[in-house]
């Protein structure tokens, strides 16, 4: 599965938005109004998002756990709020890794009625695996995660080179001629994830290059 963070505003990138409608890759885009749904329903958001589900695009929304340090009342508002719009889940940025952190995400991910991806951008406890569909093993640059020496150091490197089995890698910075190459590292480590051209400090500000021009060819 193709995880997209889709962190561009429809106004600010409308073709991006409609390549994801034209895109044969049909990937998982994950929707941030504001944060998170935002403190009331978006009008924009909410026409861009009932155009991607009128054409098949499976969407999470944005809820971040600030590393655990957020209130599980304002968690929850946030989970509430998604249902607004056609999200078929929830996609929890900034979460803990550690012992301490269990606990708080077994509780917020009670609240949520659909698919759930955690995102602690490293290898977590074990107990994580357990609470969602996918969590996001390794998010970083393409010079961190080519180098095989600095995969096994971060804690995502299995012996035979494999993942957990709900694992994803969110890899960014790819330069475009390694897009392909990239993909491929991803696969052999990894069921789920993306790789992007986009670059830090907005490596989710728009689309990859090849996912854009594939959808303009079709």
């Amino acid at each position: 599965m193709m995880l997209l963070p889709m962190y561009v505003h429809p106004l600010v990138d409308p073709d991006a938005w409609d390549a994801l409608c034209r895109t044969a890759e049909r990937p998982t885009a994950i929707v941030n109004v504001h944060d998170g749904p935002g403190a009331g329903r978006d009008e924009v958001y909410a026409v861009a998002t009932a155009r991607l589900q009128r054409f098949g695009v499976r969407m999470l929304g944005y809820v971040d756990l600030g590393y655990g340090n957020r209130a599980n009342g304002e968690v929850w508002c946030d989970i509430v709020g998604w249902a607004q719009y056609p999200v078929g889940g929830i996609f929890f940025d900034q979460v803990p890794s550690d012992a301490a952190g269990l606990r708080y995400v077994t509780q917020v991910v009670r609240a949520v009625r659909g698919s759930v991806v955690l995102n602690p951008g490293t290898r977590p406890l074990p107990g994580y695996a357990a609470l969602a569909d996918v969590v996001c093993t390794f998010e970083g640059p393409w010079e961190s995660y080519v180098d095989a020496s600095v995969a096994a150091e971060s804690g995502y490197g299995l012996p035979d080179g494999r993942d957990w089995p709900n694992a994803a890698h969110l890899v960014y910075g790819v330069p475009a001629e390694r897009l392909g190459t990239a993909t491929a590292l991803l696969l052999s480590r990894a069921s789920h994830g993306l790789v992007t051209d986009l670059k830090a400090p907005l490596p989710y500000h728009g689309l990859p290059s090849s996912l854009r021009e594939r959808a303009a060819a079709r």
